[in-house]
């Protein structure tokens, strides 16, 4: 295979073992705060207790939220609006108690200290892809959207949100815009949302729709909210990734009863201000009851739960193109299916056919020139999925520069309880000179 027809491929194919690391480590480590209703509904005419937990096991708490770090707490209902008071510490929690007006459907939201630093744009592209969002980092830099300075100020602020039940039947409240700076919003009442159907949710950037933003969805179970333990919670199902439309609404695939939290970091300059950043984190918290509810309809209500494997699924396309960039070509065919049909530049090959020939040549391509690949989409029905991903590649091989934009299409079914590749299909073209 001719170095043009690798640089064509691999202009939407292989991102280099870096970019797959940020991928990974971006949804496994950031840093999340949450708050998480102390009690799945509360006595009327009795306190609300809502624990502040922050780590990256939700729902545990992996260290203490110091009520110094409150820059404002409320809990607002369908015609009240009251600030929160009452902050301490219980273990590795921080504790917000407040006593309702009265019996109904309340949202609890805090707002953490702002922080500001300086850094620079490669920085700034690190952080926001680390801290959980490669998605957004690649696509900024994608369109050249970090500025050309030394020097960046970078403003952060965490916000959170959860919904609480007081006594029943009383006013709802779930879908109140509190006005955070990043707010995710509900826009189905959870208490009648059931397992196997959807809760939607619209995330808002300064009061406005933010449209393909990438959000993670996760469960935790309701007994692992006082775990104390040094080691992760393990979900019985792993996080989903879920994309917001034009109108900057997704949809969450309800699996399981229990605590479920959507989380996202958004960020982008200041308007007029380009050397100020804003890059904000939130996430919202709501329970779902092993009871079925009424939001769906009744054919859906029917439907069995959905099983949601899109973390595992992106971890394998991610895990190929590690080893094709680390040069593991044992690694990176044990991930395709044997009858796998791989397509690019008109060609149709085979698995030996790949073996014996033009996986040399791509593993080499993949180490000297280095790519950027952001997926776009993980969907999932059943045993078959499919990853849709973007990428920028720039670089030198043998000799002759390179700079092309590509895409790639991966469909893989479940077998034998793994996820293998069973189609590849690439595409690219040269990148527009800036100008």
């Amino acid at each position: 295979m001719s170095s043009t027809k690798r640089s064509r491929r691999f202009g939407a194919a292989v991102a280099g073992a870096v970019a797959a690391t940020l991928v990974s480590a971006a949804v496994l480590a950031a840093h999340d705060f949450w708050l998480v209703p102390n009690a799945l509904t509360f006595a009327a005419g009795g306190s609300v207790e809502v624990l502040g937990q922050s780590g990256s096991s939700f729902p545990k708490s992996g260290g203490v939220t110091q009520p110094a770090r409150v820059a404002e707490a409320r809990i607002v209902g369908r015609t009240s609006d009251q600030r929160i008071t009452d902050f301490s510490v219980s273990g590795k929690s921080l504790k917000l108690t407040h006593k309702p007006v009265a019996a109904g459907q309340y949202v609890v939201g805090v707002s953490l200290v702002t922080v500001t630093a300086k850094t620079t744009p490669a920085a700034l592209q690190r952080y926001i892809a680390l801290e959980g969002a490669p998605e957004l980092a690649a696509r900024y830099e994608q369109e050249g959207k970090y500025p050309k300075v030394d020097s960046v100020s970078r403003i952060t602020a965490k916000y959170a949100k959860t919904i609480v039940e007081v006594g029943s039947n009383g006013a709802r409240a779930f879908d109140k815009v509190l006005g955070q700076a990043l707010e995710i919003v509900a826009l189905d009442d959870p208490a009648h949302t059931h397992v196997g159907g959807t809760m939607r949710v619209r995330l808002l950037f300064h009061g406005k729709p933010v449209s393909n933003a990438h959000l993670r969805a996760g469960w935790g179970s309701p007994a692992a909210v006082h775990d104390t333990t040094a080691g992760p919670v393990m979900p019985s199902r792993p996080d989903q990734v879920i994309v917001t439309d034009a109108d900057g609404v997704a949809k969450v695939a309800v699996s399981e009863a229990g605590l479920w939290n959507v989380r996202t970091v958004y960020g982008a300059a200041m308007q007029g201000m380009p050397e100020h950043w804003e890059v904000f984190f939130s996430t919202m918290v709501f329970s779902v009851s092993a009871g079925m509810g009424g939001d769906n309809s009744d054919v859906e209500a029917m439907a069995p739960p959905i099983v949601t494997d899109s973390a595992d699924v992106a971890a394998v396309v991610a895990k190929f193109h590690a080893s094709l960039a680390a040069g593991d070509s044992s690694a990176a065919l044990a991930l395709l299916a044997d009858d796998v049909t791989i397509l690019e530049s008109g060609g149709v090959e085979t698995k030996t056919q790949y073996r014996t020939g033009h996986i040399n040549g791509d593993m080499s391509f993949a180490k000297a020139v280095p790519s950027v690949r952001t997926v776009t989409g993980v969907r999932v029905r059943g045993d078959a999925a499919w990853v849709t991903s973007s990428s920028v590649t720039q670089g030198e091989s043998n000799g002759r520069q390179i700079n092309s934009t590509g895409a790639e299409l991966v469909v893989l079914t479940r077998d034998g309880g793994a996820w293998k590749i069973r189609a590849v299909h690439w595409s690219s073209r040269a990148r527009r000179a800036a100008p």
